[in-house]
């Protein structure tokens, strides 16, 4: 994989019969340290603020998201493993949970793929199933596929 990297991200959380999805193609950089695979990216918040740095940090077994906003927010990902966090935000203090159900990862040589099931907590309490793809393809070798289906291309 190269350094300069195509990053796609997609997602959906089910709560209450109803469905939150989420989007993002970004450009990022990808390097490895001491075994583990590391995805860096911006994205722009929406409230249209400086942007917000991210990490994704892919381990043996383990994943972990990194948000560097106002307060840095820390998601850890591990198979039938329940990791906690307290986050601090303006409005208070909120402990989340990320029960993770099943994680899939496919890598070949220009591309990684990332499928994560989960479930999120607030204050231990069950607030949303949730599904994320993580697509990292070396820019130089990327298909953009604004299609939403995976695994199409466009002509």
């Amino acid at each position: 994989m190269t350094k300069d990297v195509l990053v796609n991200i997609t997602g959906a959380h089910m709560a209450d019969g109803q469905t939150d999805d989420i989007s993002l193609i970004t450009a990022g950089t990808y390097y490895m340290k001491n075994g583990k695979r590391y995805i860096i990216y911006e994205e722009a918040p929406e409230d249209g603020s400086g942007a917000i740095r991210n990490t994704i940090k892919i381990g043996e077994g383990k994943i972990e998201m990194i948000k560097n906003l106002d307060v840095r927010t820390h998601m850890i990902f591990e198979e039938d493993k329940t990791n906690v966090s307290c986050f601090v935000t303006p409005f208070g203090q909120m402990m989340v949970g990320v029960s993770t159900d099943r994680i899939r990862m496919e890598e070949q040589p220009d591309q990684i793929r990332v499928k994560i099931d989960y479930t999120l907590e607030v204050n231990y309490q069950k607030m949303s199933r949730c599904h994320i793809e993580i697509e990292v393809s070396s820019r130089a070798s990327a298909s953009l596929n604004l299609s939403g289906k995976q695994g199409e291309q466009e002509e």
